[in-house]
């Protein structure tokens, strides 16, 4: 059982983050299906509003976050079978991502 309050009735007031595991085509194609359901996509912690996943590059992993209707962040996320760049800090745009790794490689 998994149990959600809304942010004003949640004991500790607590704003909840929960992430779910996807396939990157799921997360890449959720960026329209959330829109087409007036949900906002973003980046994460609050931020803008993207238009494509992003990419944390210490895990890697492409993410789209958005808010449920109490308010609660939920995530779509996605591991990436690229090496780790901890070098890089904050995220990236999932189509940046794709062409680092590509000149890596290439």
């Amino acid at each position: 059982m998994l149990g959600l309050w809304s942010i004003p009735s949640s004991p500790l007031r607590l704003r909840l983050h929960i992430a779910f595991s996807a396939t990157l085509d799921d997360v890449v194609r959720s960026v329209s299906a959330l829109r087409t359901k007036g949900i906002v996509p973003r980046g994460g912690g609050g931020g803008p509003e993207i238009d494509e996943p992003v990419v944390f590059p210490w895990m890697p992993a492409a993410s789209v976050y958005f808010d449920d209707p109490d308010g609660h962040s939920l995530e779509y996320i996605s591991i990436l079978p690229d090496a780790p760049r901890p070098d890089l800090t904050g995220r990236v745009r999932l189509s940046e991502w794709r062409l680092m790794n590509t000149r890596q490689v290439g």
